[in-house]
């Protein structure tokens, strides 16, 4: 059971099942997007193309994060080779989704999620057994295991444009005025010095500023 189940040939219907929703006409772009990166990842790892393989389960996995599938290739991606921590983490995602998906909470994406596991492989009860059994070969417990730290897609970009105002608000409050008092004081009108506290502008024979009383220099 355990030989069967740690293999990604028991996606081969899952693979087929998207593809025929896939080019339905009017199929939505993500569901394409995610068969293209998903059967992808597939034939990577088959053909033991392992970063390529992580790169694909990846991006389909940022385009559907509910499906649990994703989570349990890219765990056996990791195994295969050689890094069971980071394989450990992805195998308890994997369970976390079947759990959460099982509760009722992906309401949406459910039907089609129900659909690729045509076989009934994918429950929770039974999937926590044989990955507890699976790890703990290696001396890992699963429930030392956390779950990977995900951000989908449109909180990256979220994000990204919030970094983006940050630095641009920063830019206009701090550092341009910053270089403009800069280049004020070392550009003074003719005649006159500035002073460098308060910014005004005094006559040259005059050595301390006429409004803040700092010395010139």
């Amino acid at each position: 059971m355990q030989r069967e189940f740690f293999s990604y040939e028991r996606f081969a219907l899952s693979m087929q099942i998207l593809d025929a929703i896939a080019r339905k006409p009017g199929s939505r772009s993500d569901i394409k997007a995610f068969a293209i990166y998903f059967n992808g990842g597939i034939y990577a790892l088959s053909g033991e193309k392992y970063s390529v393989a992580l790169s694909k389960f990846y991006k389909a996995r940022s385009v559907w994060p509910e499906y649990y599938g994703t989570d349990f290739l890219i765990a056996l991606t990791y195994e295969r080779n050689g890094n069971i921590r980071k394989a450990s983490r992805f195998y308890k995602g994997y369970l976390d989704k079947l759990d959460t998906l099982e509760s009722g909470h992906f309401p949406i994406s459910a039907p089609l999620i129900n659909a690729l596991n045509a076989d009934d492989m994918d429950n929770y009860r039974e999937s926590k057994a044989i990955i507890e059994e699976h790890l703990i070969t290696y001396g890992i417990k699963l429930d030392d295991v956390k779950t990977p730290f995900f951000i989908a897609g449109f909180v990256k970009s979220v994000f990204i444009i919030f970094i983006l105002i940050v630095l641009l608000l920063a830019g206009y409050y701090f550092i341009w005025p910053y270089f403009k008092k800069q280049n004020r004081i070392k550009n003074p009108p003719s005649g006159f010095w500035i002073c460098r506290n308060c910014e005004e502008e005094n006559p040259d024979p005059v050595k301390e500023c006429s409004k803040c009383g700092r010395l010139r220099g």
